[in-house]
């Protein structure tokens, strides 16, 4: 009995914590707050990269292509998404002029990226092969003469710990826990960091979402609060929090 307690004391947080995610670890105000309300439009520049933090299986033009094509994904999914909770958004050059007026314009860093491998995370798991993908987001008001930061955020997330084909031979200890192992392959496939990047661009999102629910310029019922680092049912402790319980 107390080598069953001690495995599953190991497993469990296995379990939670197989799928991948992520998650925001950070979220700063920069400036005095705006006045409540939404801006008419948010323009969405590509995000840049770290120097010497990129870890993929490309070089040269291949990299450049490859930083290129990630920076689109990323502006594609926020202007597909920014539209849940604002009225228009816009994916912009790095150089096109804004114009002045009730205008967001939203920058962005990809900190770090690792690339893994799709076959150790999908065959091996508990972490073998894992992304990793860490992001900073400036959203800056418009209204003025320059461009004024008014936001932070910071993402961080990855493939995390899916146990991978080989939790299937777990099934004399978790029992039929170990068969949802089989669903992770399929998630270790589609963990790369093109998917990182879709998931950053929810999180994202959803903080912006939160703010504009703190700053009473959206109703709670169209809100939603992004994951947190470190928190386990981080999205009802966050659904809790709109609902003001």
């Amino acid at each position: 009995m107390n080598l069953i307690c001690k495995t599953a004391a190991v497993i469990l947080p296995l379990v939670f914590s197989s799928c991948a995610s992520v998650s925001v670890h950070g979220v700063e105000k920069l400036s005095p707050p705006l006045p409540a309300g939404l801006p008419d439009k948010v323009f969405v520049r590509p995000f840049s990269f770290t120097p010497g933090k990129i870890r993929v299986d490309r070089s040269g033009e291949d990299l450049e292509k490859f930083q290129e094509d990630l920076s689109d994904r990323m502006t594609e999914s926020l202007v597909d998404r920014l539209p849940r909770v604002v009225p228009h958004a816009q994916g912009v050059s790095a150089t096109a002029p804004l114009p002045r007026g009730n205008h967001w314009v939203i920058t962005g860093n990809f900190d770090r990226i690792n690339q893994g491998s799709r076959f150790l995370r999908s065959l091996v798991g508990l972490g073998a092969g894992g992304t990793k993908m860490d992001a900073s987001v400036i959203v800056s008001d418009l209204s003025g003469r320059q461009p004024r930061p008014f936001l932070r955020i910071r993402t961080t997330g990855g493939s995390n710990i899916s146990p991978g084909v080989g939790g299937v031979l777990t099934f004399p200890i978790q029992g039929p826990m170990a068969l949802t192992n089989v669903f992770n392959v399929v998630d270790g496939v589609r963990s790369g960091v093109t998917f990182d990047a879709i998931r950053t661009s929810r999180e994202v999102t959803s903080a912006i979402s939160e703010f504009l629910l703190q700053q009473g310029a959206i109703p709670r019922e169209k809100a939603s609060g992004p994951k947190r680092k470190g928190r386990v049912f981080n999205q009802l402790e966050n659904r809790e929090s709109l609902e003001g319980r």
